[in-house]
């Protein structure tokens, strides 16, 4: 399996979200595509391949984010969640960011075109608050803990057969 970084930061999950898009001053489209209803909160995200918004769970919403270029999935035996979505890159960047950032948290540049992104996440509903801490964690801190919710996405070349949930423990 060949697997390469693109990026990693502390991303604040505002509104319980991570956005993955093309272009974070595109148009989500229509109304409907980007507003959360039952059906796209049971499959874990929302929006268009352009622009994805994807669930996260812990109430702090402080999260350390990986983007990895892969070959392959990650295997679901090694995550408690894998959400898959169907990512288009026009441009030949892909940003990952929140809601409310101005600028991305994570920017590379990739080939135009489809892509599979794997969301892998650990720990979900974990976070300093339920575990009784109150100090701020560092961005240097905040990566190198992996007993609060953190997330990997892969980012695999084509346009998955599959949207939503693999794995959901």
């Amino acid at each position: 399996m060949t697997r390469r970084l693109l990026g990693a930061a502390r991303l604040f999950a505002s509104n319980y979200q991570i956005v993955v898009c093309d272009d974070p001053l595109s148009s989500l489209g229509s109304e409907d595509d980007w507003n959360w209803d039952a059906a796209k909160s049971k499959r874990g995200f929302a929006g268009v391949p352009a622009f994805r918004m994807i669930g996260t769970e812990a109430d702090l919403n402080d999260h350390w984010i990986e983007l990895i270029s892969s070959d392959q999935p990650p295997s679901p035996d090694e995550w408690q969640r894998i959400t898959c979505v169907h990512f288009h890159s026009g441009s030949g960047r892909i940003h990952v960011m929140s809601v409310i950032d101005n600028n991305a948290a994570i920017t590379a540049d990739v080939e135009r075109g489809d892509y599979a992104i794997y969301v892998a996440g650990q720990n979900l509903g974990i976070d300093q608050l339920n575990l009784g801490e109150k100090t701020k964690l560092s961005d240097a801190e905040i990566a190198e803990r992996k007993d609060i919710e953190w997330y990997r996405l892969f980012l695999v070349r084509g346009k998955p057969e599959f949207e939503g949930h693999v794995v959901d423990r």
